[in-house]
């Protein structure tokens, strides 16, 4: 508490608000209270802080992704890709004990609506640096179209880097090739969704499994 030494406009001593006042040298001097120091951050909050890193070092590469297949479902004024960060926290995609957490990549959606997946979704690797994502044709589910477009993506964990494709197929097409010839002989970890033509509604993603490129 601060104390006026001669009245409203005199000099005063002690704290008022953001201002300190003393003496120095016979003269009222007043300074700006210095900020308050933080304490420290509890466990569980490093913790947190930890896991918020490890989440957005994995999807912030596909951002531009994620504010396509996550747009409908992201509120007010938050982004499709801070809607899929809170999605994917939530269903507790980073595992593991603190330090050392990582990603449970058949926990991670890429995209979230009422559209109808793929039914049946493969993947497989029979030609160098090329992936053949497969699926049955089940228009007419749950407002499936034969003209719904497939994205796919494809992570390679050991230099933490995506290879995605929006569009890459019509889901009446059944099938669709991407080209991955930087991950070639290395094991990825692969997903598939689907957009209808006129980009209003969005189907759950799906983990179609680690695969070893050719």
């Amino acid at each position: 508490m601060g104390t006026l030494n001669e009245g409203f406009l005199g000099g005063f001593s002690g704290t008022l608000g953001t201002a300190v006042g003393s003496k120095w040298k016979r003269k009222n001097v007043i300074r700006s209270r210095p900020p308050r120091k933080r304490g420290k951050s509890s466990e569980s909050q490093i913790a947190n802080q930890v896991k918020f890193r490890v989440m957005n070092k994995f999807l912030r590469p596909i951002t531009d992704l994620l504010n396509q297949t996550y747009r409908k479902s992201a509120l007010g004024m938050m982004s499709g890709f801070n809607r899929a960060f809170s999605d994917n926290s939530i269903r507790g995609a980073v595992i593991g004990e603190y330090p050392d957490y990582k990603i449970d990549y058949s926990r991670i959606l890429l995209s979230k609506g009422s559209l109808a997946n793929a039914g049946a979704p493969s993947v497989v690797s029979n030609e160098t640096g090329k992936l053949v994502f497969n699926w049955a044709d089940n228009s007419g589910i749950n407002q499936a179209l034969g003209s719904d477009g497939a994205f796919v993506a494809v992570f390679l964990e050991e230099l933490n880097h995506w290879v995605y494709q929006g569009n890459i197929a019509m889901r009446n097409a059944g099938t669709c090739t991407l080209e991955v010839a930087s991950f070639t002989g290395k094991p990825v970890q692969t997903y598939i969704g689907f957009v209808s033509a006129d980009r209003n509604r969005t189907s759950e993603s799906l983990y179609t499994g680690l695969v070893n490129v050719l």
